[in-house]
């Protein structure tokens, strides 16, 4: 089974807001960062296409898979953080920040989830879907989800995962072989 994970393009929001499920806009750069991705994609057909129900991720999947079933899954939504949605960070309490930044995989923010409640649905999704039919599935998705998928499969401690960088319109593959051989592969940075 192969797995291309597909980032969403830059988002239409200002510098230094938090924004995990904030349903945001894509920017004016869409058509352009689409083209890109599709590119990368131009010689690969899909079994099975699934997208976060967010604009900014929905809007890609119809754009490079225009006719194409794209199931919506609200597990492939970004973390949410609650309260602090739309805020500047810099507006954010610095000891709310910091209890929330020395734990995030369990700490979370005031009506938000913690990082460890997002890879717990991604494994739910991993679950539901790692024994449906179809050998190539595309998920249009977000860095946070992105993340989790990877720490899954590259066995990467939790505490380290934001060491990769992933830009907006990031595509990486990863092939399952098997429960214990799996490939990542950076496909668009």
């Amino acid at each position: 089974m192969e797995l291309w994970l597909i980032r969403h393009t830059t988002p239409e929001v200002e510098q230094g807001i938090c924004y995990g499920q904030l349903d945001l806009e894509v920017n004016g750069n869409f058509d352009q960062e689409s083209k890109e991705i599709k590119t990368f994609l131009s010689n690969t057909s899909f079994d099975k296409i699934y997208s976060s129900p967010l604009k900014r991720c929905h809007k890609l999947a119809q754009r490079l898979f225009d006719d194409e079933e794209i199931i919506i899954d609200e597990r492939l939504k970004e973390i949410n953080f609650g309260e602090w949605e739309g805020l500047m960070w810099k507006d954010i309490k610095r000891e709310a920040l910091d209890n929330w930044g020395n734990d995030f995989i369990h700490q979370k923010p005031p009506q938000g989830e913690s990082f460890g409640e997002l890879i717990d649905r991604v494994n739910q999704f991993i679950e539901a879907t790692e024994n449906t039919p179809g050998k190539r599935i595309a998920i249009v998705t977000h860095s946070g989800i992105i993340r989790a998928f990877l720490l899954k499969y590259l066995d990467i401690p939790p505490l380290k995962i934001f060491n990769l960088d992933l830009s907006y319109g990031a595509v990486v593959r990863v092939n399952i072989h098997s429960d214990k051989y799996q490939q990542v592969k950076f496909i668009k940075g």
